[in-house]
């Protein structure tokens, strides 16, 4: 196997960067919907489906009532970055360049349709296309997290 030349090194090491982006900003969600509901239910959902729900379910709690529509759209929002998340979290990544500079980065991941069945998925995508999806992801996470760090401050959740 030769050596990779220094235009798919380059391309790899943004890739990478950028998949940690997407991982980061999509994880730090999932752990404040985690968090909520621990610190007023008691329980912790692990699957992401769950946290919605429960994250939800307090935001129909007339002490939480101020912050159900926002609320709502911080796990609504969150549901349409679950396809790239898994790709991300999960998936086989390859990068083909050519001698004129273009790319495409290729992941592939397995999901199972019940526990007989599996389907395998690709998707084809190149450096703008994953810096724009983590600028948006992070966008959105930020928004997310000042709306937990608020409802954490005026509801005294942190004491």
């Amino acid at each position: 196997m030769k050596e990779p030349r220094e235009q798919s090194k380059a391309i790899v090491a943004e890739m990478t960067y950028l998949r940690g982006r997407i991982i980061t900003a999509y994880a730090q969600v999932e752990f404040f919907l985690a968090d909520l509901s621990v610190k007023l239910n008691l329980n912790f959902p692990y699957k992401i489906v769950n946290r919605i729900k429960a994250v939800k379910k307090i935001a129909e709690q007339l002490e939480y009532a101020a912050y159900r529509d926002e609320l709502h759209q911080v796990c609504n929002e969150l549901l349409g970055y679950d396809e790239i998340r898994n790709y991300m979290a999960h998936g086989m990544v390859s990068v083909t360049t050519d001698l004129k500079g273009q790319h495409l980065i290729e992941l592939r991941i397995y999901t199972r349709t019940n526990k007989q069945l599996f389907h395998g998925h690709r998707l084809e995508t190149n450096l703008p296309r994953m810096r724009a999806a983590a600028d948006h992801i992070v966008e959105y996470s930020q928004r997310a997290i000042m709306l937990f760090q608020r409802i954490y401050q005026e509801r005294k959740l942190e004491e």
